[in-house]
């Protein structure tokens, strides 16, 4: 990928601003956002499932048990992609901050730190308990100062997540999930749909769109589909109150303006 133009940037605040993910252990789930990582807890959690605050969005789970069959008729047990934004010269700082709840994912050389130089990025990952692949993304086109502590104190760990960036869906075709995105007026950001894998949307709020079981990057863990709610604004075709369904389990919502 040497060599192909950066895609377009975009100094919106973050748009996605509510997802709703499944998850079929739970309590070891919970354990793990709001223990070992701190999150701090928000309100209008799934029944039965829990919700954090990262940055100025909410990340919440459902419960699924493991097995059962899924929207979408997907069956198993769900493996989810979420990205947090971080503030973009602090990622070293977050990444161990995030290393305390589970180990850094390394690649073939050993390095833990992901160099994205067509996405002008940096990101570090981990797997969360229940198999969900969790990114922490430095976009360089993005600045964005932490709000500061009592007294100006500088700030750490989740205080330097600025929101959610990123939300894979799971699809059989991904060129077909792309038409439809861009039919609601979202637009081919980067990647080729014909190899199972297109960044739809813009720096501001991507949606990963990644062929079923195919293993999520940097990890052999299969992409596999389970409900996923994903509230953004900014898409045209989306009218509030109105989800509308995408790929194999997932469904969009409008924010309603007076969020935005």
């Amino acid at each position: 990928m040497v060599g192909v133009p950066a895609p377009p940037p975009s100094d919106a605040p973050p748009r996605i601003r509510r997802v709703t993910l499944a998850t079929a252990r739970m309590a070891d789930e919970q354990a793990w956002w709001t223990g070992r990582l701190g999150l701090a807890t928000a309100p209008g959690a799934p029944q039965g499932g829990f919700a954090v605050r990262v940055g100025d969005g909410v990340l919440a789970f459902e419960p699924v048990p493991d097995g059962a069959r899924l929207r979408g008729g997907a069956t198993g047990t769900p493996s989810h992609h979420v990205a947090l934004e971080v503030a973009e010269d602090r990622l070293v700082e977050a990444s161990e901050w995030l290393a305390r709840a589970s180990p850094l994912i390394a690649l073939q050389d050993g390095e833990t730190i992901v160099d994205f130089p067509n996405w002008v990025a940096h990101s570090v990952y981990v797997m969360s308990p229940a198999g969900h692949v969790v990114e922490l993304i430095a976009r360089h086109r993005r600045p964005w100062t932490p709000p500061g502590g009592e007294d100006g104190a500088p700030v750490h760990g989740a205080a330097l997540v600025r929101g959610i960036s990123e939300v894979g869906i799971c699809t059989p075709d991904v060129g077909a999930l792309v038409d439809r995105l861009e039919a609601l007026g979202e637009e081919l950001w980067f990647g080729d749909p014909q190899t199972g894998f297109a960044a739809v949307g813009d720096e501001s709020g991507l949606l990963i769109c990644v062929r079923e079981w195919r293993p999520w990057f940097p990890t052999d863990h299969a992409a596999a589909p389970g409900p996923v709610t994903i509230e953004l604004c900014g898409v045209p075709g989306l009218v509030v109150g109105e989800p509308v369904p995408v790929g194999s389990a997932a469904e969009l919502l409008a924010v309603p303006d007076d969020e935005d």
